[in-house]
């Protein structure tokens, strides 16, 4: 597997895309953004149910980007920069560098519909269950990748390929080091359909190498062993002016980052109704079976969701990722208003119940627990938005069972976030 990896990515760069002289000489444009998130946050029982006696914490974390951005119709290519930190965690005269890094370092060649994008880029598909942006995550999540692919109206296909390596190496074989990416070699592949009437379906699959030797043997060199995981779904759904609907399956097989065999699925169903443009109603579910109880199983069948953002799904608190033991089934149906032409109001309530059932004190129980969930949106002027929310759990007495840490359901859980995003384009030109 290793060497036809290494054999087709050599084939990229060996047959660039055409261009014409033409092309060669065009000018383009250059500009400079920068990103600056400061975001306040108080925790009181956020991801997990607190003990009475545990206190509320509160902090503000800094996201700062900065980027440069090439474009003349045929090459493209972005450099972002950025630095990411806790209000008062770093000195002064701080000058240790670890929090900053590369976020984005891509340059990428369009001709006829085709186009190949090489570097550290951000991977992002269909509702950003599997592989997403992660923008709420500070550091957000980024993979060192060829991507290749083609697109017209109605249809999109990408092919993505990525191969990690801790350091140089030179006669030492190819045993990865897991300091940096979770996985050693990654093949993608993605299709979007989408229609004029508003019909679209997606099909997604993913071959993820991890790593799984033995770095210390009793004797002799390293071992390297890898283990292949393999995820696959697709996303159907429909939108008009009124209704927007979408359904999304996937399932994972083969052998996990642990040696573990895996066979896990997950299944998810939401629709969205809008009265007008200021007002929709919407709902859904998203349902994880956990681990199958039986103890002859010897297969994992808790999903394991990659690389995305958990906050977007199963609630703001994030107490739940998919890969619960017990499971997960999410209910929701919520609000969306906008009561001014700027200001964006949404209120959400999620029922949570478990797959299997939880022993509470010799009583077999399923329901986890409700969340009720509160955001604003403001953009203040151009560029700058402000944003914060509002959420509270009110949690059963299996919930810290289903966590699997101690916590007191009758304690008052809640969080809270405000946030300043400011993105503006501080230079654009052409030449």
């Amino acid at each position: 597997m290793q060497k036809f990896i290494t054999i087709v990515i050599l084939v990229i760069f060996a047959f660039p895309l055409p261009m014409s002289a033409q092309e060669e000489e065009k000018g383009g444009e250059f500009a400079i953004d920068i990103n600056l998130r400061p975001r306040f946050e108080y925790r009181n029982g956020y991801s997990y149910p607190r003990l009475e006696t545990d206190k509320p914490s509160a902090f503000i974390s800094n996201r700062a980007r900065i980027g440069v951005n090439f474009d003349n119709g045929f090459l493209s290519a972005r450099v972002a920069a950025q630095d990411v930190s806790i209000w008062g965690q770093k000195r002064q005269n701080d000058n240790d560098g670890a929090r900053t890094t590369m976020h984005e370092a891509w340059a990428q060649m369009r001709h006829n519909g085709f186009f190949a994008k090489i570097g550290r880029q951000s991977l992002s598909y269909d509702d950003g269950r599997i592989l997403s942006e992660s923008s709420w995550t500070p550091t957000g999540i980024w993979h060192d990748a060829v991507k290749l692919g083609y697109e017209n109206p109605m249809n999109t296909v990408h092919l993505i390929l990525a191969y990690n390596q801790s350091r140089e190496k030179t006669n030492e074989g190819t045993f990865y080091e897991e300091v940096g990416q979770p996985y050693q070699n990654m093949q993608t592949l993605w299709y979007q359909y989408r229609n004029p009437v508003g019909f679209t379906a997606s099909a997604l699959f993913i071959n993820l190498g991890f790593e799984t030797g033995d770095p210390t043997p009793e004797e002799g060199p390293v071992i390297s062993k890898k283990a292949y995981m393999q995820t696959m779904g697709t996303n159907i759904g429909y939108k008009n002016d009124r209704w927007n609907i979408m359904g999304t399956f996937y399932y994972q097989t083969g052998t996990n980052s642990n040696d573990e065999k895996v066979n896990a699925y997950m299944l998810a169903l939401r629709g969205r109704y809008a009265f007008n443009p200021g007002l929709s109603l919407y709902g859904g579910t998203e349902f994880h079976p956990g681990q199958d109880p039986d103890p002859d199983s010897e297969k994992i069948t808790r999903m394991d969701l990659l690389y995305r953002s958990n906050h977007s799904f199963m609630g703001s608190m994030d107490y739940f990722r998919g890969y619960d033991y017990y499971g997960v089934w999410d209910k929701y149906i919520g609000l969306n208003w906008n009561p001014w032409k700027k200001l964006g109001l949404d209120l959400r309530y999620h029922h949570f119940s478990s797959e299997q059932p939880i022993d509470v004190a010799g009583t077999n129980k399923k329901v986890l627990g409700s969340e009720i969930d509160f955001t604003f949106t403001y953009p203040i002027r151009k560029n700058i938005m402000l944003e914060g929310g509002y959420s509270f759990m009110l949690a059963t007495d299996a919930m810290p069972i289903a966590k699997e840490r101690p916590g007191n359901p009758d304690s008052w859980q809640d969080w809270a976030y405000v946030s300043l995003t400011i993105n503006p384009t501080i230079f654009k030109g052409r030449f």
